[in-house]
């Protein structure tokens, strides 16, 4: 009796833990969100609008700078509206799995290049190549929250809200 307690218990975890994935997946199914980064090192708060499709992402800063990104395969693209200046420079993918996990708009659990943690309430996604963390979860299930650490020891939180 005491296996089949214990056997039910994990395999309902597995359940919810793919429920969270799932609903996370479908979340991500929108096109448009509103855009909003807080960090621990500045009471800044950065917010904008975030457009994904098929091919490329679209990040405009509305506040409190005015400036944009396009994202496509290995560019981005930098515009300073602000100060009428473009870039655009080559990236890779393993320097910024932020972009790499957004732009896939689905948590695969096939991702070689990816550890995955389902918890109950919070999925966990660790980049193999750069390490990196970030922890996602759905609150009331209308904002994504992705937090994580970058690359010089800063706490970030994004939180994107479906636009319709």
């Amino acid at each position: 009796m005491y296996l089949r307690s214990t056997l039910f218990f994990f395999l309902s975890l597995n359940a919810f833990a793919n429920t969270q994935i799932q609903n996370i997946n479908d979340f991500l199914d929108a096109e448009r969100f509103s855009y909003k980064q807080e960090t621990n090192a500045s009471n800044e708060v950065i917010s904008g609008k975030l457009i994904l499709d098929p091919l490329q992402m679209y990040l405009e800063i509305i506040s409190p700078f005015k400036e944009s990104y396009l994202i496509s395969k290995n560019f981005i693209t930098y515009n300073d509206i602000d100060f009428s200046q473009q870039r655009t420079f080559e990236y890779s993918k393993s320097d910024y799995p932020i972009i790499n996990i957004i732009s896939k708009r689905k948590i695969s659990e096939n991702d070689n290049t990816m550890n995955i943690l389902s918890l109950e309430d919070s999925v966990y996604i660790s980049d193999k190549s750069s390490k990196q963390v970030f922890k996602l979860s759905l609150k009331n299930d209308e904002i994504l929250v992705i937090e994580f650490e970058d690359n010089f020891g800063i706490e970030n939180t994004i939180f994107l809200k479906k636009l319709t």
